[in-house]
C-alpha cells in the first residue's frame, strides 16, 4: 500500500456542509436495495459528525461484519487516512488506541480523491472482513465509535458514537463475493451479467475480462424494440486500486459527456434531476476477470431510470465495455467502447425467468499490436485537410497514443492522426471539415493547436482552466471562449459493402483505411480555413486537438530551418504542398 506521507497543515473543515438527506428517507432507501443480501433490513447507526475536511456521510450497519455508508464525502486532502474503530471500553483518544480497519481488500487507507462534494455521490460500504486480523475478528455490536482518522496529524475528520441495544443483522453468505445470483446471459466473449431480483428490485452482477482501467456496462436498450445505446438507462462498473465502483448512467447521446448531454452518470445530467440509484453489494477479481455486484428499485421513480419488468415480458438491453478517462476533474467517466453490440444484434431478457450460461469466462490476455503512426513532414508552403474518422480501436488512436480515444479522430490529408513536423516561421493552411453545428455534439468538432495532450477546451470549467494553464496557439479565441476553425461535417466511415475490417494483428492500417469512404454534409465552400506560423515562442511539440472532446487529435513536432526529414515520403494528394513518409505499415 502507497501512502502519501507529505506534510502540510491540515485545512480547516469548510462550514458550507450540504443538508444531508433525511435518515427517514435513506432507511427506506436502503431497506429495499439491501432486501436480498440479508435477512433483516440495515439498520441505521447515524450521521457522521464533520469535524475536518468537509467528510460526512449516514452510516448503516448491512451486518455484523459490514458497514455501509450513504453519501459519502470527503475532500481528498488528508494525509495516510484511515476507517478507525474503538471497541467498548478503549478510550477515544485522537493519538491512537483505536483499530484500523482497511478500506477494501486492496487497500488499507481512504483514498486521495474527492468524494462527492459537487461531483456524484457516493455510497461505500466497508468490512471487517478486510483485515486487518484484529478488525477481521470485531464484530460491529462491539465497536463504540467509528472515526475517519488522519493517522500524519493524529486528527478526527469526522466521528460517530454508536447507539446501544441495537440488533444488528446477521451475517449472511449472500453478502459474500462469489458469484449467488441464479440467471445468466453470455452477451459477449468477454462478458456475462447474472441478476435475481423480488417483487421490489434487482441484483445484478457484471462479470468481465476488462483491466483496471477499464469499465463494462449494463442495462436497458434505450428502444423497446431493439437494442439501442441513445436513451439506454445503464450501470457503469469497474474495479481500480480504490475497490469496485457502481455508476448508474443515462446516455442520452453518443458524444461525450457534456453539459449534461451524452454519456453522464445521472448525477452530471442536464437540470440536475438525475440521482444515483445504484448500491454497491461486492466486487471481486480472479486472473483477468473481474465482477462488480450492485443493486436497485425495479422502478426507481427517477425520470433517467429505466424499469427492470418481472411479469414475464421480454426487454432489450444494452451493453458494452471500454477504457475510462483517467485526467484530473474527469476520473472514471466512460469513454467510447471498445465492444459493443454491432451489426444491428439484438439482445433480450426476461428477467423473470432467465437464462443459464455454459461456463464461466475464460478471460485471456488480449495481444496488443498497435499500427506504426505516419508522419507527415511539411515543405513550404503547405497545406493540410481536416476530417473527422473512425478511430481504429485498440490498433488504431488508443494503440498509437497510448491514450484512451472516443471511437473517432482526426484525419489528416486521409490519414489517420499522423505527426505533423512543422517548420518555424513557415505559415501553414489546415481545411477544416469535422463538423460545425454545437447543437450536434456528436459531429461538432472544432480544431484548434493547443499544448494540452487532451484537448477539449470547451469541456473546461473555469477552474479547470487556472488548473490546467492549457496555452492555446491557434484555433481557439480565449477572449470570446469561441472555436475558429470549425466547418462542414466529413467523416471517413465504413462502407456498406465492406463493413467492418478485422483489427487482429495480420491486418495493416491500409487494409483498414481500405474499408472506409469519406461522406460530408453540406458544400466545399463550408468548410473552415484556419492559418497558423509556429514562431521562436512555440514549443517543440503541441498538439492537435478537438476543443469539443478529448483525445481526437495527435502531436505536432516543431522544428528550426531545414531540420525535418524528408526521406522516403510519398505523395499524400496535395500536389508539391505536403509530403508523407511511413514508419511502419
Amino acid at each position: 500500500v502507497s501512502i502519501n506521507s507529505l506534510g502540510g497543515p491540515v485545512r480547516r473543515e469548510c462550514a458550507d456542509v450540504r443538508a444531508k438527506m433525511t435518515q427517514i428517507l435513506t432507511f427506506l432507501f436502503l431497506s429495499v436495495c439491501f432486501c436480498a443480501t440479508t435477512s433483516q433490513s440495515p439498520v441505521l447507526l447515524g450521521t457522521l459528525s464533520v469535524m475536518q475536511h468537509r467528510t460526512s456521510g449516514i452510516l448503516y450497519a448491512i451486518n455484523e461484519k459490514t458497514f455501509f455508508i450513504q453519501n459519502f464525502e470527503y475532500d481528498g486532502f488528508g494525509d495516510a487516512v484511515y476507517f478507525y474503530v474503538y471497541t467498548s471500553g478503549q478510550a477515544v483518544n485522537r493519538n491512537g488506541g483505536g483499530i484500523i480497519v482497511n478500506w477494501s481488500s486492496t487497500r488499507a487507507t481512504i483514498p486521495n480523491r474527492r468524494f462527492g462534494l459537487g461531483g456524484p455521490s457516493e455510497n461505500m460500504t466497508v468490512s471487517l472482513t478486510n483485515g486487518p486480523p484484529n478488525a477481521a475478528n470485531l464484530n460491529i455490536s462491539n465497536i463504540q465509535t467509528v472515526t475517519i482518522w488522519c493517522q500524519q496529524f493524529r486528527v478526527f475528520f469526522a466521528r460517530l458514537d454508536l447507539p446501544t441495544n441495537v440488533n444488528i443483522p446477521p451475517l449472511s453468505p449472500v453478502t459474500t463475493d462469489a458469484p449467488v445470483v441464479p440467471f445468466c446471459i453470455q452477451l459477449h466473449n468477454d462478458l456475462q451479467v447474472f441478476w435475481t431480483h423480488n417483487d421490489s428490485h434487482i441484483s445484478i452482477r457484471q462479470c468481465g475480462c476488462i483491466s483496471e482501467d477499464q469499465y463494462m456496462a449494463f442495462g436497458i436498450s434505450g428502444n423497446d424494440t431493439k437494442t439501442y445505446m441513445v436513451g439506454a438507462d445503464v450501470v457503469v462498473t469497474w474495479i481500480d486500486s480504490d475497490g469496485p465502483k457502481a455508476v448508474d448512467y443515462y446516455l442520452t447521446g453518443r458524444q461525450q459527456c457534456r453539459g449534461g448531454e451524452g454519456v453522464c452518470p445521472d448525477t452530471l445530467l442536464a437540470g440536475g434531476t438525475g440521482t444515483q440509484d445504484i448500491a454497491m453489494i461486492s466486487g471481486s477479481t480472479m486472473n483477468e476477470m473481474r465482477c462488480v455486484e450492485y443493486e436497485r428499485l425495479l422502478n426507481t421513480g427517477d425520470s433517467s431510470d429505466r424499469p427492470y419488468l418481472v411479469n414475464n415480458q421480454t426487454q432489450f438491453v444494452a451493453w458494452a465495455y471500454g477504457p475510462r478517462a483517467t485526467e484530473e476533474g474527469l476520473r472514471d467517466l466512460a469513454f467510447f467502447h471498445t465492444e459493443y453490440p454491432r451489426n444491428g444484434d439484438n439482445f433480450q431478457i426476461n428477467f423473470a425467468q432467465g437464462s443459464r450460461c455454459d461456463e464461466p469466462l475464460q478471460c485471456v490476455q488480449e495481444m496488443v499490436c498497435p499500427w506504426e503512426g505516419v508522419n507527415i513532414s511539411a515543405m513550404e508552403p503547405t497545406m493540410f485537410l481536416v476530417k473527422i474518422g473512425l478511430s481504429g480501436g485498440s490498433r488504431g488512436y488508443q494503440g498509437i497514443t497510448g491514450l484512451s480515444g472516443w471511437g473517432i479522430a482526426y484525419y489528416i490529408n486521409d490519414t489517420l492522426i499522423p505527426v505533423l513536423k512543422l517548420r518555424r516561421n513557415v505559415t501553414y493552411t489546415f481545411i477544416v471539415e469535422a463538423g460545425n453545428d454545437p447543437s450536434d455534439g456528436p459531429k461538432y468538432h472544432p480544431f484548434y493547436i493547443t499544448d494540452s495532450i487532451d484537448g477539449g477546451i470547451l469541456l473546461d470549467t473555469p477552474e479547470d482552466r487556472v488548473r490546467k494553464n492549457e496555452q492555446v496557439f491557434a484555433g481557439y479565441n480565449l477572449e470570446t471562449n469561441e472555436p475558429t476553425a470549425a466547418g462542414r461535417y466529413c467523416a471517413h466511415e465504413e462502407t456498406t459493402e465492406s463493413g467492418p475490417v478485422a483489427l487482429d494483428c495480420d491486418s495493416s492500417l491500409q487494409d483498414y483505411l481500405d474499408t472506409l469512404d469519406v461522406s460530408c454534409q453540406g458544400d466545399e465552400s463550408d468548410a473552415a480555413v484556419l492559418t497558423w506560423t509556429p514562431d521562436g515562442n512555440t514549443p517543440d511539440v503541441v498538439y492537435y486537438q478537438c476543443a469539443n472532446h478529448l483525445h481526437l487529435g495527435w502531436r505536432i513536432e516543431v522544428v528550426n530551418g531545414t531540420d525535418i526529414g524528408m526521406a522516403n515520403n510519398t505523395d499524400t494528394g496535395m500536389g508539391n504542398n505536403a509530403n508523407m513518409h511511413w514508419n511502419g505499415e
